[in-house]
């Protein structure tokens, strides 16, 4: 399953140019929070942070890629998106079905973001409780962040409270405040990868691997 413990180097580099400005509730009473999922789906469900940490886990080493171009490989450990969801019947392989995610909400509001469902599942995406061997901190999105790979991370909610599965691909928070892109697809462009302290050119769409560094 890999090495859990392993830290992420140059972490304390990370830019903090988008240091939750979403950020998560200052504190959340986990015994209370509940992960609800509704929408287009035959049964609507409400998870436990206890129920979800004991489905089957997977770990990923994989990159994350932000749209103010800057790039981290990290330890992260979660649930896949495909498994919770089975929980609830759905065809994920509907080619018109997308994820609509909502955060936990604080004083700023509730943040917002769909992405398309079955390119989600092909991109094995998680609903990640771990981060480097812990709990995700309030920065990374405690209790439960959504994880995709091939997406920059604004299209991935933090403190996630909601899931809705839906028919129509709605402007998020972001797209809306910053005018990002409704897909949401990494580009090919050049970053800056923190873990690795230098500039790479992505010549591709999606997912970085370390092949493209």
């Amino acid at each position: 399953m890999g090495d859990l413990n392993k830290k992420t180097p140059y972490l304390e580099k990370k830019p903090s140019s988008l240091r939750y400005f979403q950020e998560g509730p200052a504190s959340i009473d986990i015994e209370k929070w509940r992960l609800s999922i509704c929408g287009e789906i035959p049964k609507e469900i409400n998870l436990t942070y206890h129920e979800i940490l004991k489905m089957p886990s997977v770990y990923y080493h994989r990159r994350n890629v932000c749209v103010c171009l800057w790039s981290i490989k990290r330890h992260w450990e979660g649930v896949l998106l495909r498994d919770i969801l089975s929980l609830t019947g759905i065809d994920v392989n509907d080619p018109d079905l997308y994820l609509r995610q909502y955060s936990q909400g604080t004083e700023k509001g509730v943040y917002d973001s769909t992405v398309h469902l079955k390119s989600a599942i092909e991109r094995d995406a998680i609903l990640a409780w771990k981060v480097d061997g812990g709990a995700l901190p309030v920065e990374n999105g405690y209790p439960i962040r959504f994880i995709d790979f091939g997406l920059y991370l604004y299209k991935c909610v933090k403190a996630l409270s909601k899931i809705e599965i839906t028919r129509e691909n709605r402007i998020g928070f972001w797209e809306d405040y910053a005018g990002y892109s409704v897909d949401g697809t990494v580009q090919s462009k050049r970053y800056y990868a923190i873990d690795l302290q230098k500039k790479f050119y992505f010549d591709g769409i999606g997912e970085v691997m370390d092949s493209d560094i």
